[in-house]
Protein backbone atom coordinates (compact mmCIF):
# COMPACT_ATOMS: atom_id res chain seq x y z
CA UNK A 1 0.00 0.00 0.00
CA UNK A 2 1.22 3.63 -0.88
CA UNK A 3 0.69 6.07 1.88
CA UNK A 4 0.92 9.81 1.21
CA UNK A 5 1.77 12.11 2.88
CA UNK A 6 0.30 15.42 1.84
CA UNK A 7 2.18 19.50 3.51
CA UNK A 8 3.74 22.90 2.61
CA UNK A 9 4.89 26.47 0.81
CA UNK A 10 6.06 29.86 1.80
CA UNK A 11 5.16 33.55 1.24
CA UNK A 12 8.56 36.52 0.27
CA UNK A 13 8.06 40.19 0.25
CA UNK A 14 9.02 42.23 -2.97
CA UNK A 15 11.63 45.45 -2.61
CA UNK A 16 11.54 48.82 -4.29
CA UNK A 17 15.20 50.37 -4.70
CA UNK A 18 15.11 53.58 -2.91
CA UNK A 19 11.63 53.00 -1.17
CA UNK A 20 11.54 53.70 2.78
CA UNK A 21 10.74 49.64 4.59
CA UNK A 22 7.29 48.96 4.70
CA UNK A 23 5.07 46.52 5.85
CA UNK A 24 2.68 44.80 3.56
CA UNK A 25 0.26 42.82 5.16
CA UNK A 26 -1.28 39.62 2.63
CA UNK A 27 -4.71 39.07 2.26
CA UNK A 28 -6.40 36.09 3.10
CA UNK A 29 -6.48 33.75 0.32
CA UNK A 30 -10.01 32.94 -1.25
CA UNK A 31 -11.71 29.45 -2.06
CA UNK A 32 -10.12 29.66 -5.62
CA UNK A 33 -6.69 31.03 -4.95
CA UNK A 34 -4.06 28.25 -4.57
CA UNK A 35 -1.70 28.44 -1.24
CA UNK A 36 1.69 29.38 -2.38
CA UNK A 37 4.08 26.26 -2.24
CA UNK A 38 7.54 26.40 -0.84
CA UNK A 39 9.50 23.52 -3.13
CA UNK A 40 12.80 23.89 -1.13
CA UNK A 41 11.70 22.92 1.79
CA UNK A 42 8.79 20.50 0.63
CA UNK A 43 8.95 16.54 -0.73
CA UNK A 44 7.55 13.75 -2.19
CA UNK A 45 9.04 10.67 -1.16
CA UNK A 46 7.82 6.65 -1.48
CA UNK A 47 8.73 3.86 0.28
CA UNK A 48 8.69 -0.15 -0.44
CA UNK A 49 9.88 -2.74 1.71
CA UNK A 50 11.87 -6.04 0.17
CA UNK A 51 13.74 -8.87 0.60
CA UNK A 52 17.13 -7.39 1.00
CA UNK A 53 16.99 -3.91 1.95
CA UNK A 54 13.92 -1.13 1.56
CA UNK A 55 13.54 0.94 -1.32
CA UNK A 56 13.35 4.36 -0.49
CA UNK A 57 12.95 7.25 -3.25
CA UNK A 58 11.88 10.91 -4.12
CA UNK A 59 10.46 12.63 -6.87
CA UNK A 60 12.67 15.49 -7.67
CA UNK A 61 10.51 17.26 -10.34
CA UNK A 62 6.68 17.59 -9.51
CA UNK A 63 3.85 20.16 -9.37
CA UNK A 64 0.71 20.50 -6.68
CA UNK A 65 -2.11 22.87 -6.22
CA UNK A 66 -3.35 22.92 -3.19
CA UNK A 67 -6.62 25.57 -2.54
CA UNK A 68 -8.74 25.82 0.97
CA UNK A 69 -10.60 27.85 2.86
CA UNK A 70 -9.41 30.00 5.91
CA UNK A 71 -6.24 27.74 7.96
CA UNK A 72 -8.70 24.80 7.95
CA UNK A 73 -8.48 21.64 5.66
CA UNK A 74 -12.34 20.74 5.71
CA UNK A 75 -13.05 22.23 2.44
CA UNK A 76 -9.74 21.44 0.67
CA UNK A 77 -8.76 20.30 -2.36
CA UNK A 78 -5.34 18.94 -3.68
CA UNK A 79 -3.66 17.70 -6.82
CA UNK A 80 0.04 16.46 -7.44
CA UNK A 81 1.59 15.67 -10.99
CA UNK A 82 4.70 13.80 -10.32
CA UNK A 83 7.46 13.43 -13.05
CA UNK A 84 8.47 9.47 -13.16
CA UNK A 85 11.63 10.26 -14.75
CA UNK A 86 12.54 12.65 -11.98
CA UNK A 87 12.85 9.65 -9.14
CA UNK A 88 15.94 9.02 -7.40
CA UNK A 89 16.27 6.35 -4.72
CA UNK A 90 20.21 7.23 -4.66
CA UNK A 91 21.47 3.78 -6.70
CA UNK A 92 21.98 3.70 -10.79
CA UNK A 93 20.79 0.60 -10.60
CA UNK A 94 17.59 0.90 -8.77
CA UNK A 95 16.75 3.96 -10.58
CA UNK A 96 16.82 2.06 -13.88
CA UNK A 97 15.32 -0.63 -12.60
CA UNK A 98 12.21 1.12 -11.33
CA UNK A 99 12.39 3.51 -14.48
CA UNK A 100 11.72 0.59 -16.53
CA UNK A 101 8.54 -1.05 -17.87
CA UNK A 102 8.61 -3.27 -15.06
CA UNK A 103 7.81 -0.39 -12.68
CA UNK A 104 7.10 3.05 -13.68
CA UNK A 105 7.44 2.99 -17.58
CA UNK A 106 8.42 6.43 -17.84
CA UNK A 107 9.09 6.49 -21.61
CA UNK A 108 4.63 5.66 -22.07
CA UNK A 109 3.77 7.11 -18.55
CA UNK A 110 5.93 10.02 -18.03
CA UNK A 111 3.38 11.12 -15.08
CA UNK A 112 1.89 10.05 -11.86
CA UNK A 113 -1.45 12.14 -11.04
CA UNK A 114 -3.77 12.18 -7.67
CA UNK A 115 -7.07 14.56 -7.50
CA UNK A 116 -8.70 14.71 -4.61
CA UNK A 117 -12.55 14.35 -4.82
CA UNK A 118 -13.64 14.36 -0.62
CA UNK A 119 -12.78 15.45 2.78
CA UNK A 120 -14.22 13.79 5.50
CA UNK A 121 -13.15 15.45 8.81
CA UNK A 122 -11.12 13.09 11.69
CA UNK A 123 -10.64 12.38 14.87
CA UNK A 124 -9.23 15.85 16.52
CA UNK A 125 -9.45 19.05 14.10
CA UNK A 126 -5.73 18.12 13.06
CA UNK A 127 -6.57 15.19 11.18
CA UNK A 128 -8.20 14.41 7.72
CA UNK A 129 -9.10 11.84 5.46
CA UNK A 130 -8.41 12.65 1.80
CA UNK A 131 -10.22 10.61 -0.89
CA UNK A 132 -9.09 11.31 -4.63
CA UNK A 133 -8.40 9.32 -7.52
CA UNK A 134 -4.54 8.46 -8.46
CA UNK A 135 -3.68 7.98 -12.13
CA UNK A 136 -0.31 5.66 -12.83
CA UNK A 137 0.90 3.77 -15.78
CA UNK A 138 -2.89 4.53 -17.58
CA UNK A 139 -4.76 3.19 -14.63
CA UNK A 140 -6.78 5.07 -12.03
CA UNK A 141 -7.41 3.61 -8.84
CA UNK A 142 -9.20 5.70 -5.91
CA UNK A 143 -6.89 6.05 -2.75
CA UNK A 144 -7.23 7.37 0.40
CA UNK A 145 -4.85 10.29 1.71
CA UNK A 146 -4.05 10.41 5.49
CA UNK A 147 -3.69 14.27 6.40
CA UNK A 148 -1.82 15.73 9.28
CA UNK A 149 -2.38 19.56 9.61
CA UNK A 150 0.14 21.19 12.22
CA UNK A 151 -0.81 25.21 13.12
CA UNK A 152 0.42 27.68 11.41
CA UNK A 153 3.80 29.24 12.68
CA UNK A 154 5.43 32.31 10.87
CA UNK A 155 3.09 32.36 7.76
CA UNK A 156 3.55 29.03 6.91
CA UNK A 157 1.52 25.22 7.33
CA UNK A 158 3.03 22.30 7.08
CA UNK A 159 0.78 19.52 6.14
CA UNK A 160 1.80 15.69 5.77
CA UNK A 161 -0.37 13.24 3.47
CA UNK A 162 0.05 9.71 3.79
CA UNK A 163 -1.47 7.37 1.02
CA UNK A 164 -0.85 3.20 0.71
CA UNK A 165 -1.94 1.30 -2.23
CA UNK A 166 -1.12 -1.96 -3.74
CA UNK A 167 1.57 -1.34 -6.75
CA UNK A 168 -0.21 -4.30 -8.41
CA UNK A 169 -3.09 -2.87 -9.16
CA UNK A 170 -1.71 -0.18 -11.47
CA UNK A 171 -0.31 -2.84 -13.62
CA UNK A 172 2.98 -2.82 -11.67
CA UNK A 173 3.56 -6.96 -10.84
CA UNK A 174 7.15 -7.78 -11.33
CA UNK A 175 9.84 -9.32 -9.21
CA UNK A 176 13.07 -10.04 -9.32
CA UNK A 177 14.13 -13.51 -8.18
CA UNK A 178 15.92 -12.36 -5.57
CA UNK A 179 15.53 -8.91 -3.82
CA UNK A 180 11.41 -8.79 -4.00
CA UNK A 181 10.01 -6.13 -3.65
CA UNK A 182 7.01 -6.10 -1.57
CA UNK A 183 3.55 -5.45 -2.93
CA UNK A 184 2.31 -2.53 -0.81
CA UNK A 185 3.83 1.06 -1.45
CA UNK A 186 4.22 3.88 1.18
CA UNK A 187 4.07 7.82 -0.51
CA UNK A 188 4.88 10.63 1.74
CA UNK A 189 4.20 13.93 1.33
CA UNK A 190 5.52 16.84 3.18
CA UNK A 191 3.98 20.21 1.46
CA UNK A 192 5.08 23.66 3.49
CA UNK A 193 2.23 26.13 2.68
CA UNK A 194 1.31 29.49 2.94
CA UNK A 195 -1.01 30.44 5.86
CA UNK A 196 -4.32 31.91 4.73
CA UNK A 197 -2.92 35.43 5.90
CA UNK A 198 0.66 36.78 6.90
CA UNK A 199 2.42 39.97 7.29
CA UNK A 200 6.14 40.17 5.59
CA UNK A 201 8.25 43.34 5.42
CA UNK A 202 9.30 45.02 2.02
CA UNK A 203 11.32 47.55 0.74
Amino acid sequence: MIRVLAIFALIAATAGVSAAPRATTLRAASPDEPRAIDKATSKIEFHAKATFAKVDGVFHTWEAELRKTGDSFDDATLKMKLDTDSVSTGSGLKDKEIRSKNFFDVKQFPDIEFVSTKVIPGPDRSKFVMEGDMTMRGITKPVTVLIVEYPVSNGHQLIEGSIEFNRKDFGMTHNAPFNKVSKDVEVLVHLNVAAASATAAGK
